[in-house]
């Protein structure tokens, strides 16, 4: 019982970071309606932008998470304009292959800057050690995480459920021409989705790095193919259900690797894929009613 509370605390500071990711990506589609792979590239930006504050500028570590976060938010804003803002209303697939694009672009001009090395990402001290518990472990760093995830996550369910620009996201969601002739700034609109979805991943990024103590220009490949995942199980759209939707991959992926013999640890994504292809037949529009909610 102990190894395995232990594993599911492991698997709640993986699936915060999914939970994170999965509901900036989930923002973007609900009001978009942009499938954007670039989103794992715009989380590792503001993972490098944190890292050189942190490592090369010196700068404290909340100064450091702070620019991070805006790192990733000016990628984020530089994807719209340059990638999606040319070919919007061009259909899904064009939005699609843009963002895979994108995605590639990114992740290649940051190999070839600074290698796919991993880099050592440093933590504060206060984040450092762990509460033991009898046999089991309560990392800090857990905490924080899990701590982080629940404010951010009610803060975000609070703009996007009683502010006024939070009622303009949710008109759009269901229909942007309606939107638009009652009188909402779609373009302002738009550009505020992906100035949020970005600091989501920023804080995603910094949620990586003070959990995995490393980050690496290939970071952002996997995590935002599970973050999609997270989004189509909670609804597409819908921010709480892309929440719940990470924190159930990540705790489930984590489990699963945990008791499977050491020679099937590559099996790991197996466990996404299946939750995904279950979702699919058996609730194919996800846990929770679609769109931004």
């Amino acid at each position: 019982m102990t190894y395995f509370i232990q594993q599911m605390l492991n698997g709640v500071c993986w699936g915060s970071i999914l939970a994170m990711l999965g509901a900036g990506y989930t923002m973007t589609f609900g009001i978009i309606g942009l499938v954007n792979f670039a989103h794992g590239e715009i989380f590792m930006a503001g993972a490098f932008a944190a890292y050189f504050a942190l490592h090369v500028a010196g700068l404290p570590f909340g100064v450091a998470a702070v620019l991070g976060i805006l790192g990733a938010i000016a990628i984020g804003l530089l994807v719209e304009r340059i990638a999606f803002r040319p070919v919007r209303g061009s259909g899904m697939i064009t939005l699609f292959i843009t963002s895979f694009a994108a995605s590639i672009g990114i992740r290649t001009l940051f190999v070839m800057l600074f290698t796919d090395r991993a880099k050592p990402f440093s933590m504060p001290a206060f984040l450092k050690g762990a509460y033991l518990i009898g046999d089991l472990f309560i990392f800090k760093k857990t905490i924080a995480v899990v701590i982080v995830l629940v404010v951010v996550g009610a803060l975000l369910m609070y703009l996007v459920k009683k502010t006024k620009t939070g009622i303009a996201m949710r008109a759009m969601s269901y229909d942007s021409e309606t939107a638009q002739s009652m009188g909402i700034n779609t373009e302002k609109i738009i550009i505020i989705t992906f100035i949020i979805a970005s600091a989501l991943a920023g804080v995603a990024a910094i949620m990586w790095g003070v959990s995995y103590g490393r980050i690496r220009s290939s970071m952002g490949m996997m995590p935002v193919v599970d973050a999609f995942i997270a989004s189509v199980i909670g609804g597409l759209g819908n921010v709480f259900g892309a929440i719940v939707g990470g924190l159930i991959l990540g705790i489930g992926e984590t489990l699963f690797v945990a008791y499977l013999p050491p020679e099937l640890i590559g099996l790991r994504t197996l466990f996404v894929w299946i939750v995904l292809f279950i979702i699919i037949i058996v609730k194919p529009s996800g846990l929770f009613r679609a769109n931004v909610k």
